[in-house]
Parts: C-alpha cells; sequence; structure tokens
C-alpha cells in the first residue's frame, strides 16, 4: 500500500513530460492548418454547416469510444450533470464565436486574441467559475508578463482597426465584431476548459466527456444554420470532400488536445500553444488568400515572446509556493 501511495518515478514524470511536449506540438500543426484551412472555407461555406458536421461526427466517434471504454465515467457525469450543462453552454458559445472570427478577420489575429484572453481572465474566471478554487496572489513578475500580454492584445486590435492586417481595410463593423467574437471566444474557451479539468479531476475520461460536451454546440450550430438565408441544405451535396476534412481538422486536434492536457504540465502545454499564431502566419502565406502583413508578424512574435512569459512565471510562481517551507508566509 505504501508503495502505491508514493509519487511517481522521476524518469516517468519526464517520460510523460516529454510525450505531452510531442503531443502538444501536434496539436498546435493541426490546429494551425485547421485555422488557416477554416478561415478560407468559411468564404464559401457557412460557418454553422461546418460546425453542425464536426461535432454530430465528434460526438458520435467519442460516444462509440466512451461506450467501449469509459462507462464507468457516465455515472459520473450524471452526479456532475450541473456542470455538464455549463461545458456545454460554454463549449458552444466559444466555438460559434471562433469559427465566426475566422470567416471575419485574419486567422493569427483570431489565435493572438483567442488564446491571449483566457490568462488574462482567470483571476474573475475562477472566482467566478470555480468558486473553491484558492486565490493565488500574482507576483511582480507575473503581473508585468500579463502587462505585456494585455499590450500585445491591444495592439492586435489596433491592427485590426487600422486595415494594417493581412484582411487590409475592412468595414469598422466587421473589425468590431470580428475582434468582439475573438475575445469573447476566448474568455468562453477558458471557462469551458477549467470546468472540463473539473470533471477530469472527478474521474471522467477524456473520450467520455467528449460524447457529451457537444450537445448544445451542435443545436446552436442548427439553429444558425436554419435562420441563415440560405437555410440548412435538404440534400447531403454541400458535404463535399472540402467540408468533410474541415469537419476532421475541427475532430481531431480537439482529442489530441485533450490528451496534451492529461500527459504534459500546463506550463509545457502554454509554452507550446505560444507558437500557434506565428506559424498559422507562416501558413497563411503560400495559401495566399490574404496579404503578407509585416505588422501581424510582428504581432504574433511579441504575443509569443508575452505568453511564454506568462506561462513561465507563473510556473515558477507555484514551484516557490510548492516549495516554500510548513506554515511559511
Amino acid at each position: 500500500m505504501v508503495a502505491s501511495l508514493a509519487p511517481p518515478p522521476e524518469s516517468d514524470l519526464s517520460r510523460r513530460e516529454n510525450a505531452g511536449f510531442l503531443v502538444s506540438t501536434t496539436f498546435v500543426c493541426l490546429a494551425s492548418v485547421r485555422d488557416v484551412y477554416l478561415g478560407d472555407i468559411f468564404q464559401r461555406v457557412s460557418p454553422p454547416l461546418v460546425a453542425m458536421l464536426a461535432f454530430v461526427l465528434g460526438s458520435a466517434i467519442f460516444l462509440t469510444v466512451g461506450l467501449v471504454g469509459a462507462r464507468q465515467s457516465f455515472p459520473i457525469l450524471w452526479e456532475e450533470r450541473r456542470t455538464l450543462f455549463w461545458v456545454n453552454i460554454s463549449t458552444a458559445s466559444a466555438w460559434i464565436m471562433f469559427l465566426y472570427a475566422l470567416k471575419l478577420i485574419e486567422p493569427s489575429i483570431v489565435q493572438v486574441l483567442y488564446s491571449g484572453i483566457g490568462p488574462l481572465s482567470v483571476n474573475w474566471i475562477e472566482g467566478s467559475v470555480l468558486t473553491a478554487a484558492p486565490k493565488i496572489r500574482l507576483t511582480t513578475a507575473e503581473r508585468l508578463s500579463f502587462v505585456a500580454l494585455a499590450v500585445t492584445l491591444l495592439l492586435a486590435i489596433a491592427l485590426v482597426r487600422m486595415g494594417w492586417s493581412g484582411w487590409g481595410q475592412m468595414s469598422v463593423g466587421r473589425a468590431s465584431l470580428g475582434l468582439c467574437l475573438a475575445a469573447f471566444g476566448g474568455i468562453s474557451i477558458s471557462i469551458s476548459t477549467m470546468l472540463c479539468r473539473k470533471l477530469n479531476d472527478a474521474g471522467v475520461a477524456p473520450s467520455a466527456l467528449l460524447a457529451f460536451r457537444f450537445p448544445m454546440t451542435i443545436a446552436a450550430a442548427a439553429a444558425l444554420a436554419a435562420l441563415s438565408p440560405s437555410g440548412i441544405p435538404r440534400s447531403f451535396s454541400w458535404i463535399d470532400p472540402l467540408v468533410v476534412v474541415a469537419a476532421v481538422l475541427i475532430v481531431v486536434p480537439n482529442y489530441i488536445n485533450q490528451l496534451a492536457i492529461s500527459l504534459a504540465s500546463p506550463l509545457t502545454v502554454r509554452v507550446v500553444l505560444a507558437v500557434a499564431p506565428v506559424l498559422i502566419f507562416i501558413l497563411q502565406i503560400p495559401e495566399g488568400r490574404l496579404t503578407t502583413s509585416p505588422y501581424s508578424v510582428v504581432v504574433a512574435l511579441v504575443y509569443g515572446v508575452a505568453a511564454v512569459a506568462v506561462a513561465a512565471t507563473r510556473g515558477w510562481a507555484i514551484r516557490t509556493i510548492n516549495e516554500a517551507p510548513m506554515g511559511a508566509a
């Protein structure tokens, strides 16, 4: 019994961390391809239609996997159905806003706002969503890194509003809507992620959670598609190979991201994610749909540095707290 309660050997932790790093890198690569590809396909296909196909497909796959290997998670999900309800609400809000933002503004800027707003709102999220979570006082280094991140997001907003992004000049309404959708989508996905962690900590397997995470996303996408001028197509002619690829690029990274979170430390995951806007910018160049804006790549690079600084200072602060002697202030 004593041996079973001992912490995992350092070599095991190192192997998990290395595996998590590789899985996180795979996720960032796939997600970057996804964002650029969807930004292009959404100029021709309605985002709700793609979302319907992707999340129906994903829910069916993960429900099958959950029934085979994670049935023990289903009673826990029923006990935690209130949390699961809010997971559905926050996930639907995040994905719908994210997909429309990709249609409206440059994908690399969407990723900067979508990912960058989460760390800035984490204290509010912990206080409002996870009321039992302990409040962690920010160090001076953390405050400085948060300020740098906030300045980067403001630069991204100014870039779009002034017409200096890859989209060039656009109407004030389109720019403002795209920026708001990316930012509020980022807050929603942060809430969803924290609630999902709560369910994972309660014993819910990733496959079982993914099976029941998207019903409201599917419903919201169907409603938006029905309300659109073209409505929901009565035939399946719109499901061409390109749309299927788009759906797969949503489903597969979802699972890989969940796996990365379960393997690697939050610090590792955040550091790897910080390179996403730069990678998206690079992928935009051969695609050719947008102009190559030097201002966008500068914002992406500065964001990467600021995001790594936020993750590093948070990791350092947590290690300091954990290593402090018992009873230390």
